[in-house]
């Protein structure tokens, strides 16, 4: 301290600007040195931010792609299922014609032995115009 109060007394106003001066020039060198690190550091994190909004992307795309997929699969067991109610309803219609079919069946075999038009109906469950040409063909005289 004292090598100061020195310095400063031979020409006070001198050395104190030399003082001020030297300290402003190590400040602006800190301050430069500190942008300058700080630029750096910024330039780093903008190409992470770069390879991260790149992998994004990519995932966006991955995900677009998957979605496209699952939208195909969707279509394509929408078809299934179509085909699959479609055969149901042929198995039901079949079901019930090979049903009506054994009736008709039924029908002519007791119009064939003579059965009268209401045994006939509640035996096979036909309605009486159903059951009438069957006789007229089938039935005995």
């Amino acid at each position: 301290m004292n090598f100061l109060n020195n310095f400063i007394e031979k020409d006070p106003t001198a050395n104190t600007s030399i003082i001020i001066t030297l300290l402003t020039i190590f400040f602006i060198i800190v301050v430069i040195g500190a942008f300058y690190f700080d630029f750096l550091k910024n330039n780093k994190n903008s190409l992470k931010i770069d390879m991260l909004e790149r992998a994004i992307k990519d995932l966006i795309e991955e995900f677009r792609s998957q979605e496209l997929n699952l939208s195909e699969q969707k279509k394509i067991l929408q078809d299934y299922k179509y085909t699959l109610e479609k055969l149901d309803l042929e198995i039901s219609r079949l079901a019930d014609s090979n049903t009506g079919d054994t009736n008709i069946t039924t029908a002519i075999q007791m119009a064939n032995q003579g059965k009268s038009l209401d045994e006939i109906s509640s035996a096979t469950g036909l309605s009486n115009e159903e059951i009438e040409p069957i006789l007229k063909y089938h039935g005995k005289p």
